[in-house]
């Protein structure tokens, strides 16, 4: 009944029946009720009816006002202690255009970004907040964005830009989303979020790449303007590119690192998202360091199946090679090798050992070099991990094997 109230009223939406202002505040009191509901597919129904109801009746000069609307989501989002109504929320949040973003975006972010992460709180955790905020994170940013490219945004010259936050804090957040190894009695529910985190560092991404800033004297100004040719970069757009190699090595070595560990849909979103950014054919991700070699590791086939251990793991363990990389890859690399699964151990050692070995005689043999940088890499993993058994334990199970 609450999925064909939602609707309903999204029906009503799109064919503009004229509404009273009574009629719109009960219409939008009954959507927000149905956000609360713990049915997830209720939720999902208010969203869809909400994204329209608000474009149709709530930006005319008559409307509620745009502050009390968004102001209550982010309240929810912050403080609620009901978890269904936060995951709500976040969803509410990413479906409210440009005019009731705008006002405050900053603040709007701020919210997004804390419910991204892991609570302190063990009783306040809930993945699907996260996972909803993390969506909701780079939908937010889009919106803005898309909008802003030809539009100034009211904010004082004085204070960061629109991208440099996203650069900074957004992005930040959600690589640490993608440390989210969050566990409870339905198994690895962090996954959901790390799958919701690399769809939106890849959007994030392309909104950096392709909108640099521009100060003028009234606020800020984005402008559209990028290359699918680095090298043929002008001096104006490298001066204003937000995007660096430090942001895309950290950015590839992230997702690489997602697309060697041991859950067949999380490698698969991985790996589909290395090929979209290499291969992208309408923006350039620029300053990826060792790209031509990237290019040629990670396949532009689109069936590539990235699930299958026996296709991913012989592919991906060549990063290795790789300074920026190495770290990133050989972390994720040891939870599948100390894994469990006889299948993907089999796969994931095979490749591994393949990496290491070098022929000589007929006869294989350890590559000395290789090894060293991967044994430095391992105590590296240690120092970075302390008492984190996730890692830990799979290390020391890959350090007995007879390869140093």
């Amino acid at each position: 009944m609450r999925s064909s109230v939602s609707r309903l009223i999204e029906c009503t939406s799109i064919s503009h029946i004229p509404l009273s202002p009574k009629t719109r505040k009960i219409l939008l009191d009954t959507l927000n009720d149905n956000l609360r509901h713990p049915n997830a597919q209720i939720q999902v129904c208010a969203v869809q009816s909400l994204k329209q109801f608000v474009r149709t009746y709530l930006i005319s000069a008559d409307a509620l006002p745009v502050k009390d609307i968004t102001s209550k989501y982010l309240q929810v989002l912050r403080s609620d202690p009901n978890v269904a109504a936060k995951r709500g929320s976040a969803l509410a949040l990413s479906v409210l255009p440009y005019e009731f973003l705008i006002a405050d975006w900053r603040i709007i972010l701020e919210t997004l970004c804390a419910a991204c992460l892991v609570p302190e709180n063990p009783d306040d955790r809930d993945a699907e907040t996260r996972v909803n905020a993390v969506r909701g994170l780079a939908t937010v940013c889009e919106t803005l964005t898309g909008a802003c490219i030809d539009s100034t945004l009211s904010v004082p010259a004085s204070e960061k830009s629109l991208l440099d936050v996203i650069k900074n804090a957004v992005v930040d957040c959600l690589f640490k989303a993608l440390e989210d190894y969050s566990v409870d009695n339905r198994g690895d529910v962090g996954s959901w979020v790390r799958e919701a985190a690399m769809e939106a560092l890849e959007k994030c991404t392309y909104i950096i790449c392709r909108s640099p800033t521009v100060f003028t004297g009234n606020g800020i100004k984005m402008k559209q303007a990028y290359t699918l040719d680095e090298g043929f970069m002008s001096d104006t757009q490298k001066e204003n590119s937000l995007f660096d190699s430090n942001l895309a090595a950290r950015l590839i070595g992230a997702i690489a690192k997602q697309a060697v560990e041991k859950i067949d849909k999380v490698r698969d979103i991985a790996g589909r998202s290395l090929q979209r950014i290499l291969h992208n054919d309408n923006i350039l991700v620029p300053y990826i360091p060792h790209r031509c070699e990237l290019e040629m590791i990670v396949p532009k086939d689109g069936t590539f199946n990235w699930a299958a251990p026996p296709n991913c793991f012989p592919c991906l363990v060549r990063l290795l090679q790789f300074n920026e990389y190495r770290l990133s890859v050989l972390s994720g690399l040891v939870i599948s090798i100390g894994g469990l699964a006889d299948s993907l151990r089999k796969a994931s050692l095979s490749a591994l050992l393949e990496y290491v070995q070098i022929s000589s005689d007929g006869e294989p043999k350890i590559d000395k070099e290789k090894a060293k940088l991967l044994s430095i890499d391992f105590l590296e993993i240690f120092r970075c991990y302390p008492k984190i058994d996730r890692i830990t334990i799979p290390t020391l199970k890959v350090n007995v094997l007879p390869l140093f």
